[in-house]
């Protein structure tokens, strides 16, 4: 067979590589200009969000809205003043109307309640020495942090005689914000260091490991930028933000890792540097293009969920993967211009099991005996491998998704303790409210039918009281009256609040929503409250998760059938990868729900995992595994055409890819790992379980799952209706070398 791997290429990869490697100076020139410009505008002052984490559209939301009317939605800031003398007393009872109007006339405030202005018990704590201030401000989340952020130190000020500590959603994103950023910074201090070294270890050359560094670096600069600016648009997670490093960094090294290595085997090979990249681009560039394609298809599907958080975190994820790629496919090659014969060779003495040997740079001898030995017993292997990622997927039966709260900062957060400070000193912690809206009942000519409404709600299991502007009811009889002020004319609405006994996220408060829901009210109502969010937003994820699972794997099945032109191929890595979804959800509950990695849950109560982390790390595990698949995949492909026997193929692929596996993983998992080091418990959820999943992929899946699948099917993997025959420019025939390599029958 006629070697063609001297002629230039005329496919639009090998020659956008040529143009890059014969405009060096432009290219990194214009990347230098880039970046700074990307550095400028990612300092920007940004209001990241902090909320999305609750389904738009939803009864709860429109019940919301209804109650925010009647000043009862729920508060955006909550202050929990306290004092050495009762609540009651003359002179903190002035101090605190005095600062409840304070508040009520500032600027993005909506209106502001306390007990100093509305003498309700729900706001006085079980000592009298303490009481609630809930305010609503204006806007969106965005909009609502700024105010909290000048508004809180105004009112600390204004107070001297009150210890005034605060919560509430607003000041969760204040907090949140700030955690992140200082996250962020500790985080990336962690993982230029570290993969530096996997890099170096793995290349051999200290200028090879440049490249790839240079790449993440431009990479998440340019994410951050682009990022900053949709900020101005649309709200944007601030976890995007640590999100988009770490995964952008560890994309634009994977991509970088993979190209560059082949580069250097096609120098071994006696290819001059211009030619070599060429190929390089040709072959392992296309495979670059369809990994982006298939990580951009499953983070665009999560914009099938009506969360605002999960899609700010899907629309990062798009802007890095288009990144990491246009970095990949123009500045490697302009790299590798710049830096010449310094990437070629091997100056490292240190050995380790994905090193090659020094004369053989393209293949592990370690990898290869892996490989051999799969292909020997590929059922055994088959059915082990099946069995770990089955095994791990198990603890999925008892996730149990919750609502983002205060939970996520760390213990000595402000926004937290003073949370847990108020469901601790208060007999009924706002979060336990659900917020029955009347619109058409009036609570004086219809007051029969409203009393027998408040003690059949009473009554329910998990219901600790019920207030309405008549009466309180406890157990399903009133407790307490009180004189309704009808205001001289007919009343046509009216509110009836329900306190659950236990916290919003939990089954016995879901159970109870669902009874208030059924309980037939007096007219028209609607319920509000964070535990009616939470049902709703698990009913809205739940209808969802059909389509967006349909979404993702027909979507990645295209893509794969276009890259292999094998039905089985594709078939396998769907398959494949959904069962690496399941290990990686399993992985999460496992860790962090069943063995409470994070500590024991606050109040003794049950563990539970945010809604939307699971939800991000399938996406996540699901289009890193797969882009494993296509680099792997892409290679057995180039010795099929060559010899026509499945199990060279097989082993070759293996062989050639095994090393490039182990470092890019490492590199992944050391940058998606870094997030472990952050202090909200959501980034160390997702980057833990990302880091798990990535290692286990690049060892059990890819060693020994796709190689026995793969041996079993035979020679069933290269067919395909039509298209069997068809051989991609980027994927000419090309000479490689056959030294000790199986025959069919192996």
């Amino acid at each position: 067979m006629t070697d063609k791997r001297t002629e230039k290429g005329t496919d639009v990869l090998g020659a956008v590589a040529r143009w890059s490697f014969r405009h060096c100076r432009l290219v990194l020139g214009s990347a230098a200009c880039l970046f700074v410009l990307c550095a400028l505008v990612a300092s920007l002052d940004t209001q990241w969000s902090n909320g999305g984490v609750i389904a738009d559209g939803t009864a709860a939301q429109r019940a919301e809205r209804a109650a925010q009317r009647f000043g009862a939605g729920t508060p955006d800031l909550v202050l929990y003043a306290r004092s050495g003398r009762p609540v009651d007393s003359r002179e903190v009872a002035e101090q605190g109307r005095l600062l409840t109007e304070l508040a009520a006339r500032s600027p993005g405030v909506a209106s502001a309640l306390s007990y100093w202005n509305t003498g309700a018990d729900p706001l006085r704590s079980t000592d009298g020495r303490g009481a609630l201030l809930r305010i609503d401000l204006k806007g969106g989340e965005s909009e609502t942090a700024r105010t909290a952020r000048t508004l809180v130190p105004v009112l600390r000020a204004a107070a001297p005689g009150l210890e005034l500590s605060v919560s509430g959603p607003a000041w969760i994103n204040v907090s949140a914000t700030d955690q992140a950023e200082r996250d962020l910074l500790h985080s990336e201090l962690f993982t230029l260091p570290a993969a530096f070294l996997v890099l170096t270890l793995a290349f051999g050359s200290l200028s090879a490991t440049l490249v790839p560094l240079g790449i993440g670096l431009i990479a998440a600069s340019g994410a951050l930028a682009l990022l900053a600016l949709v900020t101005r648009l649309m709200p944007v997670s601030v976890f995007a933000v640590n999100l988009s490093c770490a995964l952008g960094f560890g994309l634009a090294v994977d991509y970088a890792l993979f190209t560059l290595s082949r580069y250097r085997e096609e120098r071994a090979r006696g290819l001059d540097s211009e030619a070599a990249i060429g190929q390089s681009m040709s072959t392992t560039g296309r495979a670059v293009i369809f990994c982006a394609l298939t990580m951009a298809w499953c983070m665009a599907s999560l914009l099938v969920f009506p969360l605002g958080l999960i899609r700010s975190l899907a629309i990062a994820s798009l802007v890095v993967v288009g990144f990491c790629t246009m970095g990949t496919l123009l500045l490697v090659p302009a790299l590798v211009a710049a830096l010449s014969g310094r990437l070629d060779g091997a100056k490292l003495s240190l050995r380790l099991p994905w090193r090659p040997r020094a004369t053989h740079l393209s293949g592990s001898p370690f990898w290869r005996h892996v490989a051999v030995a799969v292909t020997r017993r590929p059922l055994l292997w088959a059915l082990a491998g099946s069995a770990v990622l089955l095994g791990l997927a198990l603890p999925v039966i008892g996730l149990r998704p919750a609502l983002m709260d205060e939970s996520i900062l760390p213990p000595h957060a402000e926004a937290r303790t003073a949370a847990e400070a108020i469901r601790t000193d208060f007999a009924h912690s706002p979060d336990r409210q659900l917020t029955v809206v009347l619109p058409r009942t009036d609570p004086v000519t219809e007051a029969t039918q409203l009393d027998s409404y408040a003690r059949h709600l009473a009554a329910l299991p998990g219901a600790a009281r019920v207030s309405t502007e008549a009466g309180d009811y406890a157990d399903g009889r009133l407790t307490a009256t009180r004189h309704i002020d009808t205001g001289g004319g007919r009343r046509r609405a009216t509110l009836v609040v329900v306190f659950a006994e236990d916290s919003a996220q939990s089954p016995r408060t879901t159970a109870l929503v669902e009874a208030v829901r059924a309980t037939a009210p007096p007219g028209p109502a609607q319920v509000a409250g964070a535990a009616v969010h939470l049902a709703d937003t698990r009913q809205a994820v739940t209808r969802a998760l059909g389509w967006w699972s349909a979404l993702m794997l027909s979507g990645v099945f295209v893509v794969l059938l276009t890259f292999t032109r094998s039905l089985l191929v594709a078939v396998k890595a769907a398959v494949l990868g959904g069962l690496s979804i399941g290990a990686a959800v399993g992985l999460m509950v496992l860790l962090f729900q069943r063995m409470h990695v994070l500590g024991p849950p606050a109040g003794g109560g049950e563990s539970t995992l945010e809604i939307t982390m699971p939800l991000l790390a399938a996406a996540l595990a699901f289009g890193l595994c797969v882009d494993y698949e296509v680099f792997l995949v892409s290679r057995m492909a180039e010795e099929w055409r060559r010899t026509r026997q499945n199990t060279a193929s097989i082993v070759t692929g293996i062989e050639h890819t095994g090393r490039l596996f182990t470092a890019s993983a490492l590199v992944v998992a050391v940058s998606m790992g870094a997030l472990m080091l952050a202090q909200i418990s959501l980034l160390v959820v997702l980057g833990a379980t990302i880091a798990a999943i990535v290692l286990l992929d690049a060892s059990i899946v890819r060693g020994l799952l796709v190689p026995a699948v793969m041996q079993l099917a035979g020679q069933a993997n290269w067919w395909a209706p039509a298209l069997r025959r068809r051989t991609p420019p980027a994927h000419r025939p090309v000479m490689t070398e056959t030294r000790g390599q199986p025959s069919a029958g192996e």
